[in-house]
C-alpha cells in the first residue's frame, strides 16, 4: 500500500511541476511580450499584467504543492537532532496535522470565495474571476492530498527513493 501511495504522490507532484514550469515559461514570455510591445512598440497589451498575476498564482499554489511533498519548504529544526525515532515521528505528525487543518480552512473558505466570483469578470482578459479564484482551493487540495500521503508514508522515504535512483 505505501508503494501505491508513494507513486499516487509522486505522480501528483511531478504532474504539478510540469504544469507549474510551464506557467513560468509563459508567465516569462508575456513580461518580454509586455516589455517589447510597451517599450519598442510603444503599444503596451492590456491583458499582459493580468493574465502574468492569475497565472503566478497558480504556479505558485501548484508549486507549493510539490515543494511539500519534497520537503523543500523553510521549516524549524528544532527537534531533527532528539534521539527518539518516536518522539521525532511525533513532531512530524503533529506538524503535517497543522498543515493539513490549514489546508482544509483553505479548502473550507476557498470554494465559496470563488463560486461567489462567478459572474465577475476580469477587466482585461474578461474571464470569470472564478478561474483565478480556484487556484487556492485547488492548491490546497492538492497539498491536503500530499500531507496526508507523508502521514502514511515513513519520513525518510523520499531519501530512499533519491539514493535508489542514483544507484549506478
Amino acid at each position: 500500500m505505501r508503494g501505491r501511495v508513494f507513486n499516487l504522490a509522486m505522480g501528483l507532484t511531478h504532474a504539478t511541476e510540469a504544469i507549474a514550469a510551464i506557467l513560468l515559461v509563459a508567465i516569462i514570455l508575456m513580461n518580454v511580450a509586455q516589455v517589447f510591445f510597451r517599450y519598442v512598440l510603444v503599444d503596451p497589451l492590456s491583458w499582459s499584467e493580468e493574465t502574468m498575476r492569475y497565472s503566478t498564482t497558480w504556479m505558485v499554489m501548484l508549486a507549493g504543492s510539490a515543494a511539500l511533498f519534497r520537503g523543500e519548504h523553510m521549516v524549524i529544526s528544532l527537534f531533527t537532532s532528539v534521539r527518539s525515532p518516536l518522539f521525532r515521528r511525533l513532531v512530524h505528525l503533529s506538524v503535517l496535522t497543522c498543515i493539513a487543518g490549514f489546508c482544509l480552512l483553505l479548502i473550507w473558505e476557498g470554494f465559496p470565495a470563488a463560486i461567489n466570483n462567478m459572474r465577475q469578470v476580469s477587466p482585461a482578459t474578461r474571464i470569470p474571476m472564478t478561474i483565478p479564484y480556484m487556484a487556492i482551493p485547488v492548491g490546497a487540495s492538492l497539498m491536503l492530498v500530499k500531507v496526508l500521503c507523508l502521514m502514511i508514508l515513513p519520513e525518510d522515504a523520499l531519501q530512499r527513493e533519491e539514493i535508489e535512483e542514483n544507484r549506478p
